[in-house]
């Protein structure tokens, strides 16, 4: 992607309840539980591993995928109260930023593009809450709470 060379359209959503998140393969999330993503980005309860990152939120509702492979469901987070995130463009791969990323920090490639490559880049200012494709109804962007 570029920089921007004009002003660019406002890409902000807010939510509190974020909907459409797989869940891991063969995991049952209880409502109330707190959550977290695994590695590749899917949805796990929190638990005292360091490979997982919690994301500040809880189930809204039990969410069961006992026996399914990842992504067979899909389940929300409960933020508690509404986060509001601003979209950015995705770099290309190899350093796209994906569903793996959720709950991390990613870095600035330019003033309205995100990449996963941190080497001399500043961060963004918060944490990814979702990435979406343009097959999504908000496009495709990269969502970092602001």
């Amino acid at each position: 992607m570029a920089a921007t060379t004009g002003p660019i359209g406002e890409r902000l959503r807010s939510f509190r309840v974020l909907e459409g998140i797989p869940l891991a393969a063969n995991t049952k999330i209880n409502q109330g539980a707190d959550l977290a993503v695994n590695a590749s980005g899917q949805l796990v309860p929190v638990t005292s591993s360091a490979a997982i990152k919690p994301l500040g939120a809880i189930a809204p509702r039990t969410f069961d995928n006992t026996g399914g492979a990842a992504g067979a469901v899909l389940g929300a987070a409960d933020f508690i109260r509404e986060r509001r995130v601003r979209g950015y463009l995705n770099d290309a791969a190899p350093n796209a930023v994906s569903r793996a990323n959720v709950g991390s920090t990613v870095f600035h490639l330019d003033d309205q593009t995100l990449t996963t490559l941190g080497t001399g880049r500043s961060a963004t200012n918060g944490k990814v809450l979702d990435v979406t494709d343009a097959s999504s109804d908000v496009g495709a962007f990269v969502w970092v709470e602001i």
